[in-house]
């Protein structure tokens, strides 16, 4: 039975409007921003979808957004991450006449059923097919997951799914032989599941999975695969992709299976999925700070492969060369990673490196008359305005969640935040902040969590408000305007 909407709010509140917890996944040929729980559902959708062989657009293709219902104060359930809409401009919002069920087109194509909508002898250019196939997906216990807008009587929505079903029963996992165009024919040792702990369907083989081994006590790992390291629903390459993590993650090892490793993201000992573990490098106390001895590839598009470290010493006139041809692809790849490869969020992030650490390398910030007293950085220290300000709760958060990085991650806050969505303990580990490869993670993430005000700013010419979208305020303003005049001169449009 399906859910109200005021019952899914309620199941899914921990996640209202907080898109620091959201993680960002591939969705098709777009990539959604989402809650966590549901990134296997949403991966099965995009298979079905891809099985009909249905495009989606990514311009008009949306999830997240924290936003109200139209004419109601109550939010939409795409604020809690559980809601996503495609390709609305040929699956559009129709408030009809009366009651009706929805209309499909008959054409073959996509384009074909496409027309019929703009010509308004279709309501949607999806198959009838493809949606009940998209209904079809349910859990392991048998719960559909899905909800599509296009069946609602009084108005169609078709560009419209949610997730119908809570946190708690999505976690039992979903089951592929309710996923068509899901690949059978995965490895029976491995089971084709997608998620961790799902039991093979009952038309599969009653192969018994080995019992993973033990890992001592969730030890931490680096990623050391160059390009990054997916983290999958189960142990094999047959499984949905999760997630990609960056050369230089740190995740914790719950246990092995064969070459897999079962990890926990968060350090919170839940299991997130599972990475190969020939591309895990463990981590003792000695290097717990990883050291990478050359940047990560160059795989990026061409607006990000023209950007030289020539062009970019120009915005840094009294800054080592040597430090920018280090540090650099760091920085790109971090933009890359977080989708971030226009002018205008290349120049930010130049900007902002320029205006706080203008050496460009990752650093820890210095005592200073604004952060020291008496003892190093006790105007940090909960009880104080700034403390308070930073989140720091706990006696000697100041010293312990100072500025680092190219950014200066700074407060325990922003660490626990920043490091939740790269799926990286930074509050346990702050010194990793100043590790080059998360370092650039989290300049990009600061301009992606505030990208939308800060293109506004910019289209406007308002390095100021640009500035202080990152910094709070105004430090560095003159240094971070002159960097970005430099680039709109020396940097490709």
């Amino acid at each position: 039975m399906a859910e109200t909407t005021d019952n899914l709010r309620r199941l899914w509140r921990e996640f209202e409007c907080r898109e620091e917890h959201m993680v960002l996944i591939p969705f098709g040929s777009d990539k959604i921003r989402v809650a966590p729980p549901t990134a296997a559902a949403w991966q099965a959708l995009a298979t079905v979808l891809q099985h009909h062989q249905y495009t989606i657009r990514t311009p008009d293709t949306d999830s997240y957004n924290c936003r109200t219902i139209k004419g109601s104060n109550k939010k939409s359930l795409h604020a809690y991450g559980i809601a996503l809409d495609i390709n609305w401009t040929t699956n559009p919002y129709i408030d009809h006449a009366g009651r009706r069920n929805v209309r499909f087109s008959d054409k073959s194509t996509q384009d074909e059923r496409a027309e019929a909508v703009r010509l308004g002898r279709a309501d949607t250019d999806m198959t009838p097919a493809m949606i009940e196939d998209a209904l079809a997906i349910k859990t392991v216990n048998g719960t559909p997951v899905f909800q599509w807008g296009g069946h609602y009587k009084t108005v169609k929505d078709a560009m419209h799914f949610e997730i119908d079903v809570s946190p708690a029963e999505l976690a039992s996992g979903i089951d592929p032989a309710t996923v068509a165009g899901f690949d059978s024919e995965a490895p029976a040792e491995a089971g084709p599941v997608f998620v961790v702990g799902t039991p093979a369907p009952a038309s599969s083989p009653a192969t018994p999975v080995p019992a993973p081994a033990a890992a001592d006590s969730a030890q931490a790992h680096m990623v050391i695969a160059r390009s990054g390291l997916k983290l999958r629903a189960g142990p094999s390459t047959e499984f949905a992709k999760i997630r990609t993590l960056a050369n230089g993650s740190v995740v914790h090892v719950l246990s092995f299976q064969e070459r897999w490793a079962l990890v926990d993201l968060q350090g919170d000992g839940s299991a997130d999925g599972f990475m190969h573990a020939d591309f895990l490098r463990p981590m003792t106390p000695e290097t717990s700070v990883p050291v990478l001895s050359q940047p990560p590839a160059a795989h990026r598009p061409d607006s990000l492969t023209q950007v030289s470290a020539e062009q970019v010493a120009g915005l840094f006139p009294f800054t080592p060369k040597a430090n920018i041809e280090t540090n650099l692809p760091f920085v790109l790849d971090g933009l890359l990673e977080q989708g971030l490869t226009d002018r205008p969020m290349v120049l930010m992030a130049l900007a902002t490196i320029r205006a706080e650490t203008e050496g460009f390398v990752p650093i820890s910030e210095g005592r200073s008359r604004f952060n020291t007293t008496h003892t190093p950085f006790d105007k940090y220290e909960p009880g104080t305005r700034i403390g308070q300000n930073l989140g720091n709760t706990q006696a000697g958060d100041g010293a312990r969640f100072k500025g680092r990085g190219y950014v200066q991650l700074t407060g325990r806050f922003n660490y626990t935040t920043i490091g939740r969505q790269l799926g990286i303990d930074l509050a346990g580990n702050p010194e990793l902040a100043n590790n080059p490869t998360i370092a650039g993670q989290i300049l990009a993430l600061f301009i992606r969590n505030k990208e939308s005000s800060i293109r506004t700013a910019l289209a406007r010419d308002d390095l100021r408000t640009a500035r202080r979208l990152i910094n709070g305020g105004s430090h560095g303003l003159e240094r971070f305007t002159d960097a970005f005049e430099r680039g709109l001169r020396l940097l490709p449009a």
